[in-house]
């Protein structure tokens, strides 16, 4: 676990990107340009910004490392997988952070020394001994094991030599050539951070929120902002246990703290995504993610998968299942390696728990199993009834959420048999995006984008030590297997009821809930050391502020002299990224402006990422 400095910066502060840094003629670049929600989104944010502007009721910053990755983004990288194209980011804030400056403030200063001492042993109107002395002292700074070299060695060891897809394992190298000589490749720019607006004034009105994002005065140095998501309110005692928040008052037994549906969803992270296979591992005959779950024996309606596994379809006939799962097979260097040569598939290869693997950050901590997990896919009825079952297993327990299309009733089901039913437009011949997520002990759906709320929540609650010991059941399970395991922890099943049903799925993706680890430290190779319950006591205008990548945030679990916010320094509420990176085109002039700092022109403003924060 890495300890950056989290402080904000102003815009104007922004430290500056490489001039050569940007695409290149060939390169794939994704089109920055939103359209439909995330454009009128856009339009009502630069309108907002204007307005607040206007008002002096507004601050712009600048995000500078990844703590609050993925939902913020500092200085980064963002790339497109080499091997199944799917778009990630990975942090490069230790780029520009306290060492690397002196690094280069002290590269400049030898760099302008060499200079010197060149031309004067080049200086026929100096004297003999000086020029010697000149050729020795330059050949000492030049030599391979040189003040230089070492110095050019430290400022290379502050690079991001690669980054690995979460999606399909591969590990994409960043940088050409080695030692002191070695650089980036420069169809992996880094970018400067999100510039984000903060409401000053969100906070004289009103209290602040549980999972409200905020810019506060760091209690360790009130100089400097940081920006956390505060989870825990004055008088509470706050706990973190199973990667969840839990709180608890006045001496009561602890609840978790459940998110609302907008923060959940935009805490998710992607684990697979079907529209991003790899042709690679494909060929090579590697595991596939999702597979037909009926028993190879039975002679039984199955799922036939299409374009290369991503979309599958399924006919019914009344009385007649078909199931489809999913399995968490994460390929290593050394598979990559070997299926890069045309070696085929290795002896051995297992499924494997689903964890908290932060793809942004540069330093792989410990694993630590996620059991709370979310499934969205576009779901094609091309019949006017049948029932379709998605199901997500969650420490051995399965929950479920059953569609009836024939009436486009929802009936979600804890593993504990709480119940409870929801209304949707999942009816008849239709096609609908639908996420089912298992978060924070709840059970919640949503379809085209929209919450559907269930007549009652489908909640269930744990006690905290039951939480803070829970493992994932890894029992090993085949096609036919009706046991819950982990291993294969989301399934869709698809019956005929009264006549066929047929069914289409694509755009599967597999998401999981962030993770909040209990650190108290950092080991000296960098691990992270952690508790399985780790508890902060609360008082009257003190809250309790944690980054969302859990991994790499220096905030209230590890500061030193206290571990919470004074409610006088909090400075106020992150509202929207106004101005995340441009996309700069093949050529392009390096130019600096007031409020948006250095900026590649010409390039593409990506609307995409503007958006409100949550």
């Amino acid at each position: 676990m890495t300890q950056p400095t989290d402080s904000l910066t102003t815009s104007s502060q922004t430290a500056p990107e490489a001039a050569d840094h940007g695409p290149r003629r060939n390169d794939i670049v994704r089109n920055p340009l939103g359209f439909g929600r995330e454009t009128v989104e856009s339009i009502i944010i630069a309108l907002t910004m204007a307005l607040l502007f206007r008002a002096f009721q507004a601050e712009a910053f600048v995000i500078p490392t990844g703590s609050m990755a993925p939902t913020l983004m500092g200085r980064h990288k963002d790339l497109d997988c080499s091997e199944c194209g799917f778009n990630f980011q990975a942090g490069a804030s230790r780029e520009e952070d306290d060492q690397s400056q002196t690094f280069r403030t002290e590269l400049s200063r030898l760099t302008s020394k060499v200079t010197d001492l060149r031309r004067l042993a080049d200086d026929t109107a100096a004297g003999p001994q000086q020029r010697e002395v000149a050729r020795q002292q330059l050949a000492d700074l030049e030599a391979p094991d040189g003040k230089l070299a070492m110095l050019k060695l430290r400022l290379a060891g502050k690079m991001v030599a690669s980054a690995t897809c979460p999606n399909c394992g591969n590990l994409m190298k960043l940088i050409d050539g080695q030692g002191p000589g070695v650089q980036y490749d420069a169809r992996y720019p880094s970018y400067s951070g999100d510039r984000i607006l903060v409401d000053k004034f969100a906070y004289d009105f009103t209290d602040p929120q549980r999972w409200d994002v905020v810019v506060f005065k760091y209690p360790e140095d009130a100089d400097t902002n940081y920006i956390k998501r505060l989870v825990g309110l004055p008088g509470e005692t706050v706990s973190i246990a199973g990667g969840d928040i839990w709180t608890s008052r006045e001496g009561a037994a602890p609840t978790i703290a459940r998110k609302p549906p907008a923060v959940m969803r935009a805490m998710l992270q992607t684990v697979h995504d079907s529209d991003h296979p790899a042709a690679v591992l494909q060929r090579e005959g590697w595991p596939a993610a999702w597979i037909d779950w009926t028993d190879p024996a039975a002679d039984a309606t199955r799922w036939q998968a299409g374009d290369q596994r991503r979309r599958f379809t399924t006919t019914c006939p009344a009385g007649a299942s078909a199931s489809l799962r999913f399995r968490h097979i994460s390929p290593s260097a050394t598979d990559w390696k070997e299926a890069r040569l045309g070696l085929g598939l290795r002896q051995g290869v297992r499924p494997t728990a689903v964890d908290d693997f932060q793809a942004y950050n540069a330093i792989h901590s410990t694993g630590h199993w996620v059991g709370d997990l979310a499934v969205s896919c576009r779901l094609e009825s091309r019949a006017a009834s049948g029932r379709v079952t998605i199901d997500l297993v969650d420490g051995g327990k399965r929950h479920r959420c059953e569609f009836d299309l024939a009436t486009g009733r929802a009936d979600l089901t804890a593993a504990d048999g709480t119940t409870s039913q929801a209304k949707t437009s999942v009816r008849g011949c239709g096609a609908w995006q639908v996420l089912v997520a298992n978060v924070d002990d709840e059970l919640r759906l949503f379809v085209d984008g929209a919450y559907r709320p269930a007549a009652t929540p489908v909640v269930w609650e744990t006690p905290l030590a039951v939480a803070a010991a829970a493992t994932p059941r890894l029992t090993p399970v085949t096609p036919g297997d009706d046991q819950s395991s982990d291993l294969a922890p989301v399934g869709i099943t698809v019956t005929g009821t009264d006549s066929s049903a047929e069914v289409q799925v694509s755009a599967l993706k597999v998401l999981r809930d962030g993770y909040y680890i209990g650190a108290v430290g950092v080991g000296l190779r960098g691990e992270i050391r952690d508790e399985p319950i780790l508890s902060f006591p609360l008082e009257s205008d003190q809250f309790f502020v944690l980054g969302d990548n859990s991994a790499a945030s220096k905030d209230g679990r590890l500061w030193i002299d206290v571990h919470y916010v004074d409610r006088r320094l909090l400075v106020g509420r992150a509202m929207v990224i106004f101005w995340p990176h441009m996309v700069p085109a093949a050529w392009h002039l390096t130019v600096k402006l007031p409020v948006f700092g250095e900026l590649q022109l010409p390039s593409w403003p990506n609307f995409a990422r503007m958006r409100s924060i949550r």
